[in-house]
């Protein structure tokens, strides 16, 4: 039989997928204290997104239970390239997960599915992190890292892997970080990560492409209850999407209540500190 050179590169590009899944699996069990690795890490690389400047962005990492079980919220996206870098995001129990993302490109401050005119809805994606992998993601030194070049291939991220409809309400709790002082930092982004300091797992981001003198980092369903967080804060003075050693910083810790984390952080008296860069 005749095996055409499509095929051929098709089935090429699954068993690298198969492959790169599995020397992941297989590096891990060779790493010192390997039982105790419970969480990939994950980077987000969106280009060419210069229809969604200055709108609402959120990325969402569901389970195979279409269980929200991390977020990340862009408010007032800026640059038509950027990333986010998300380590320890990913469990390995519970697989496989998605990562769903929608872009609030009606500006409803809500997300209304993918019906209508290109301008009269919002822009959603998927990628399921299964073998065998989707195309624009790779396994990169232990993490997942997709990089996605936007088109209009929708999917409505308000639906199953079958199709069927999932509300996106929240079923888990709110963070809320009001930020004052921050006129001094105006135009630079200021992102926060919020992680269960238990676990260490990431369970929240929040970036503001522009900061102003004050506003509210809201990050809705993603905190449980009577559980201690712990919370970083920096301005990425060089734009660069990453924290680099001495680039303003603080942190913080909370433990939550049936109300979730509400706090206030005035960046123009609180005491810095330095976090880790990532590697």
């Amino acid at each position: 039989m005749r095996v055409l050179p499509f095929a051929l590169a098709v089935l090429a590009c699954a068993c690298t997928s198969s492959l790169d899944l599995e020397r992941f699996r297989q590096e891990e069990a060779r790493s010192e204290g390997a039982l105790n690795v419970t969480y990939a890490d994950f980077h987000f690389t969106a280009k060419n997104m210069q229809s969604h400047l200055s709108e609402y962005l959120e990325v969402r990492l569901v389970d195979r239970n279409n269980a929200l079980q991390a977020k990340v919220v862009y408010v007032d996206v800026q640059k038509p390239d950027f990333s986010v870098d998300c380590p320890k995001l990913v469990p390995k129990a519970n697989a496989p997960y998605r990562i769903d993302w929608w872009a609030d490109h009606n500006n409803t401050a809500a997300y209304d599915g993918i019906v209508g005119g290109i301008n009269e809805k919002d822009h959603a994606w998927r990628r399921v992190l299964s073998d065998p992998l989707p195309e624009d993601v790779r396994i990169v030194d232990g993490r997942y890292d997709l990089v996605f070049l936007h088109d209009t291939a929708f999917v409505d991220v308000a639906t199953d892997l079958q199709g069927n409809k999932t509300p996106l309400t929240d079923t888990l709790l709110p963070f809320k970080l009001g930020i004052v002082g921050a006129a001094g930092y105006a135009g630079k982004p200021i992102e926060m990560r919020v992680v269960d300091k238990g676990s260490g797992r990431l369970v929240a981001v929040h970036r503001r492409g522009r900061a102003i003198e004050g506003y509210l980092a809201e990050v809705t369903g993603v905190l449980d209850e009577e559980t201690a967080y712990e919370i970083s804060v920096w301005v990425d003075v060089d734009g660069d999407d990453r924290y680099t050693t001495g680039e303003p910083s603080w942190r913080l810790e909370a433990l939550s209540s049936e109300a979730g984390v509400a706090l206030d952080l005035d960046v123009s008296r609180a005491p810095q500190t330095a976090l880790e860069e990532a590697k």
